[in-house]
This record gives structure tokens, C-alpha cells and sequence, in this order.
């Protein structure tokens, strides 16, 4: 029996998490992913929680029945390898820091010249648009940003175990890239799409901030008041302590900022950031098998750095040395940053009862078949005589089905 998109190929030059698990998924359905790798380590994802037996869970989970090729992108050998391949296949997924791709020659027009057919997908932190998004990102960033871990009562924000950003974003890659495939079958071109680790989060919260946005009059927004996240017995959800290069600080003005670092170049750049530069070189800090060892040491000098400076300062600070970073927002927050609006993630929408209406928007960019918001939830029934009409049902005989009760008349 065929798969579903038995036939299909996919160059896939994703990384970690949220890219591989999207592509394992269109494997799964019968999608030939070759996976791109670095010579050397490869996808960084290989070496994530890798047990003495020589096992990876994580790279498994996120990138079963793939093929793999190294090649060296800074090499000019290796473009014209990848136009070849560009040249043969569907669909060309990435997630690297925005631009990477570009300044090595491999952008979209680039590479759509070799194959206008191309879908080039592309998995974002933050969105293609907005202050956010040429900026790196890592899960834990998207999750503080998008208002998921602030619970009332709780004295510091909740992180959602396996990745939840991650593998959130990478279920709308791989519904983006079915659907960029399905319009390429029937309109005939490829086109580029962007998923975003912050856009797939406030899609998984929807009808939570739509309630939020809808409590608040619009004299009063900005005041509006976050909801209460349980785990089913009335307790507030609760976490150990995070751990302090993948987690949440407070700054000193009381505001929390999350850090991602998973790759290693990273934490010097975090050190001079927070101006704690002796912890580059810090025997119990100075790798990543020190900084386990001695994470709640590294929890307490860490936390007195991030309080010496405002969120607004480290944000600044972090930004400037490329650290993965963001703030940590309640839904206020989430509403009040231009980011969520540039990007479409948050839109108005004309509601036929409630004026100004807000609502959570669509978490995919396509540059040729953008999709958008079709409207407001429908009352009850109100399409049921247009469908009869369309199905040939005379006035007369829409009229005998109410009396009867087999449909309901339209207030």
C-alpha cells in the first residue's frame, strides 16, 4: 500500500528539535528526508542526553528513518552539490538562525531559480517579521515569551517538560508543509513558508488569550488578568529548581528573563553578558559536565548576576552577544509587545456583536497562499439554508424541513 506522501523528498537542513521532529513526521507518512549535517558532530542534537552505550533518545526520537550527508555549506563545492539536490527535490526545510542561510548563498531566491517547484520552509524563533526576528532561539525562550509559564499564585514561571515549544512548533511545520504541498498541486508554484516556535505557542494557548483579550474593555487593556493554569486537582502546576543555562532568572526590577543555551560556543558570550567573565574559565563552570555537577552553585551565582541589572539591560546585553534569550510575559505582556501583532500571531477581527473584537491569529507565513482568519466562531445554524440552497433545496422545501424539525430556523 502506498504512504500518503510516498514519492515526496525533502532536503532537511533542520537541527534539534523542532525542525527534525516535524520532518521525522512527514517521514513517517512516506517522505524521503536526506538530512544535511555538518562534517565533524553533525546536528548539535546527537550528542543531547547521549548514554555511555553510545545511544541518543533524543536524536532517535527526532530523526528515525532519514537518510544523512555531511557537507560543509562555507565550501563552494558544497553549493553545487546542493543545487543539484535543490534541483531534484519538493520541499527544503531549515531552522538556523534567521539569515544564515542567506549570507552562504542558499537563500529562497536563490535557490528558487533552480526550482521554482521549491517549498522552502523555514522554522523560526520569532516570526519573519517584527524587532524579534533575526534574534536566535531555543524552546525555552518561546515558551517565557508566550505567556504559558506564568501562573497566578506561583513565585516564579512553570517550564513545560519534553520541549513543549519545540515539539508544538514542529506539529505546524509539518501542517504548513502539507499544505504548501497541497497548494502547489493545485496552483502549480512553490512558494516560502515561516513556523515559528512563538507563533506555534500562542496557537497552542488559544482559546486562553482570546478569553484575555476579550475581558478587557478597550479603555482598560493592559490591566487585564492572567488565567489560572491547574493540573486538574486545583494545585497550581509547580517545578524544581530550573536548570540555570535552560531556564528562567529574575532581573533586578522583579521581571523574569529566560536564557536557552544549549550549544557550548554560547556560554562565554553569557558570561561577558551578565559580567560574570570568571566563570568562563571557572573549573566548576568552565563545561557543560561542570555546569551539571554543579548547577545549584551555578543556579545561586548566576541568580545575583541577572538581579544586578534590569530585565530591559540583560535583555539588551544578551542580545548584543547573540545569546538565545527573551522575556518572560503574562498574556498583558503578550499583548502589549509588537512582535505577536507584526507577526499575525494576534489580529482584530470583525465580530458581528462585540466591536474591537480580538482574537489569536494563523502561526504560518506563506508567500504565496498566506492564509489568514476567515472570521468569527458562527451562531448556531447560520449557514444551514445557504448549504440547502447550494445543494438545490427550494425555499419552499428549506421552510417544510423547519417544520419539521429536521433543521432550525435562522434568527
Amino acid at each position: 500500500m502506498p504512504s500518503p506522501l510516498e514519492g515526496i523528498t525533502i532536503l532537511d537542513f533542520t537541527r534539534y528539535q523542532n525542525g527534525p521532529h516535524a520532518t521525522v513526521m512527514l517521514s513517517d507518512m512516506g517522505a524521503d528526508v536526506l538530512k544535511v549535517e555538518m562534517p565533524g558532530d553533525g546536528d548539535p542534537g546527537r550528542s543531547l542526553g547521549l548514554q555511555p552505550d553510545g545511544f541518543c533518545a533524543y536524536f532517535e526520537g527526532h530523526n528515525r528513518g532519514k537518510r544523512s550527508i555531511t557537507l560543509d555549506l562555507h565550501k563552494p563545492e558544497a553549493k553545487e552539490i546542493v543545487l543539484k539536490l535543490v534541483a531534484r527535490v519538493d520541499v527544503l526545510t531549515e531552522n538556523f538562525r534567521p539569515g544564515f542561510l542567506d549570507r552562504l548563498g542558499y537563500g529562497y531566491e536563490e535557490l528558487r531559480a533552480a526550482n521554482p517547484r521549491l517549498i522552502y520552509a523555514t522554522n523560526s524563533g520569532f516570526g519573519p517579521r517584527g524587532e524579534w526576528r533575526a534574534r536566535g532561539s531555543f524552546d525555552v525562550v518561546a515558551q517565557g515569551m508566550s505567556g504559558s509559564t506564568i501562573r497566578p499564585g506561583d513565585p516564579e514561571p512553570v517550564i513545560s517538560p519534553w520541549g513543549l515549544a519545540d515539539q508544538v512548533g514542529s506539529m505546524v511545520f509539518a501542517y504548513s508543509i502539507v499544505n504548501a504541498l497541497f497548494a502547489r498541486e493545485r496552483f502549480g508554484m512553490g512558494q516560502k513558508l515561516d513556523v515559528s516556535q512563538l507563533g506555534a505557542m500562542v496557537t497552542l494557548q488559544a482559546f486562553s488569550i482570546i478569553g484575555f483579550l476579550h475581558s478587557q474593555p478597550e479603555e482598560m487593556r493592559g490591566a487585564g488578568q492572567q488565567p489560572a493554569v491547574t493540573d486538574g486537582t486545583e494545585e497550581p502546576v509547580r517545578r524544581g529548581r530550573s536548570n540555570p543555562t535552560f531556564g528562567a532568572h529574575r532581573a533586578g526590577d522583579g521581571l523574569w528573563i529566560t536564557i536557552g543555551i544549549l550549544d557550548p560556543k554560547h556560554w562565554p558570550n553569557l558570561c561577558r553578558a551578565i559580567g560574570r567573565e570568571d566563570l568562563i574559565t571557572d573549573s566548576r563552570s568552565a563545561d557543560p559536565v561542570a555546569r551539571a555537577e554543579h548547577r545549584e552553585w551555578l543556579q545561586d551565582e548566576m541568580a545575583a548576576a541577572f538581579r544586578s541589572r534590569s530585565r530591559v539591560e540583560l535583555i539588551e546585553r544578551l542580545v548584543a552577544e547573540s545569546v538565545p534569550c527573551g522575556p518572560v510575559y503574562d498574556y498583558q505582556g503578550v499583548e502589549s509587545d509588537p512582535q505577536f501583532w507584526d507577526n499575525g500571531y494576534l489580529v482584530e477581527l470583525e465580530h458581528p456583536h462585540f466591536e474591537g473584537h480580538r482574537t489569536v491569529g494563523v502561526p504560518v507565513t506563506m508567500s504565496e497562499t498566506p492564509p489568514m482568519v476567515q472570521g468569527p466562531a458562527p451562531e448556531l445554524g447560520q449557514h444551514t439554508e445557504q448549504v440547502l440552497l447550494d445543494l438545490g433545496y427550494t425555499w419552499a422545501q428549506i421552510e417544510r424541513l423547519h417544520d419539521h424539525g429536521v433543521t432550525a430556523r435562522v434568527d
